[in-house]
Order: structure tokens, then sequence, then C-alpha cells
């Protein structure tokens, strides 16, 4: 669930980003569906958006790195 407590996490991820990378946007969403995103200012979180989407749907060659949770454990 995402949380305040979540809050020191996100503040990592933007000093790691913004510590390589001008401009950066990262989202994550929570096992409830719940999303969270952030990025450097408004108009770089629209095209950085817009143009992941469109990079998806389009064969462009570029590996996205997806990570499946873990399947439960059967009893």
């Amino acid at each position: 669930m995402i949380t305040e407590d979540s809050d020191d996490l996100f503040d990592k991820i933007r000093a790691n980003l913004g510590e390589h990378f001008i401009n950066y946007m990262f989202i994550v969403m929570d096992e409830d569906g719940d999303l969270f995103y952030d990025y450097t200012n408004h108009k770089i979180g629209k095209m950085l958006a817009k143009e992941s989407l469109k990079d998806m749907d389009e064969e462009t060659g570029i590996d996205f790195i997806t990570f499946d949770p873990e399947p439960p454990e059967e009893e």
C-alpha cells in the first residue's frame, strides 16, 4: 500500500535518478492497483509518459525491464 511511509523510499528514488538524469519520471503501483508517480516537472512528466506509451505500442526494439511479482507459495 502506498502511504506516507513510502515518502522516504520515493525521496531516495528521486535522489538516485536526479544524480544521473536531468529529466526523469517514475511510476509505481501497489498490490491494490493504486498508482504513484513523480517527475522533474509537469511538461517533462507528460512528455515521458506519452513517449513511453508510444514506444510500448510500437515495435521499437527497446527492451523494457519488467518485474513480475513472485507467485504465492502453495501450501
